[in-house]
C-alpha cells in the first residue's frame, strides 16, 4: 500500500474563550490525523491566544489523499494541575491534501447549543514524499497494519534521532 508523509502545522489560535474561573489560560492542541493523534507543548505565556508553531509529521494512506478525503481534528485544552484539563473547543474539516498555504478557521464547542465561534485557528499543512507500505497478507485488518506499521516507523525515526544524539555526543 501506499502512503505519504503528511506534514501539519499548528501555528497559534486567536480570540478563545476563558474557560477558567480560577488562574490563567495555559492551552495545548491535540491534532488526530488518519487514526493518531499528536500533541502541541503548553502554551504557559499567551492566555487566550496561544503560539506553539509546531510541526507534525503523519502518515497518511495514498487513496485517501487521492479521494481528498483526509479527516483532521484539531482539539483545544487548557492545562490544569489539579484536575482533568479543561475542553476550550475544536475544529472538524476534511483537509485538501494539494492545497498549500495558511488557514484560519473558526473554533466551536461542541459542548454548547449555541452557533458561535470560540475564536480561530491557524494551521498549515503540505504532503510529502510517497512511500511504500508493505502489508502483511494474514491478518483480515489492513488499517490495524497500517497503524502498526506507522509505529515501526515512527519507532526507527527515534532510534535514528538516538543515533544522531549519540554520534554529536561522541565527536564532541
Amino acid at each position: 500500500m501506499e502512503a505519504r508523509y503528511f506534514y501539519f502545522t499548528v501555528h497559534s489560535a486567536r480570540g478563545l474563550i476563558d474557560v477558567r474561573h480560577f488562574g490563567e489560560m495555559k492551552v495545548y492542541a491535540k491534532v488526530s490525523i488518519a487514526g493518531m493523534s499528536k500533541y502541541t507543548e503548553v502554551d504557559l505565556v499567551n492566555k487566550t491566544n496561544p503560539e506553539w508553531n509546531t510541526r507534525f509529521c503523519f502518515f497518511v494512506p495514498e487513496e485517501d489523499i487521492i479521494r481528498e478525503d483526509v479527516d483532521a481534528v484539531i482539539e483545544l485544552f487548557c492545562k490544569r494541575s489539579f484536575s482533568d484539563d479543561k475542553y476550550v473547543g475544536e475544529l472538524n474539516l476534511t483537509l485538501r491534501p494539494f492545497y498549500k498555504g495558511e488557514c484560519n478557521f473558526s473554533v466551536r464547542r461542541n459542548d454548547s447549543n449555541r452557533n458561535e465561534s470560540s475564536g480561530t485557528l491557524k494551521f498549515s499543512h503540505e504532503l510529502g514524499d510517497k512511500i511504500l507500505v508493505v502489508q502483511d497478507s494474514s491478518s483480515s485488518s489492513s488499517s490495524k497494519n497500517f497503524i502498526d506499521i506507522i509505529d515501526i516507523l515512527k519507532f526507527g525515526l527515534d532510534v535514528v534521532k538516538v543515533g544522531l544524539e549519540v554520534a554529536k555526543i561522541m565527536t564532541t
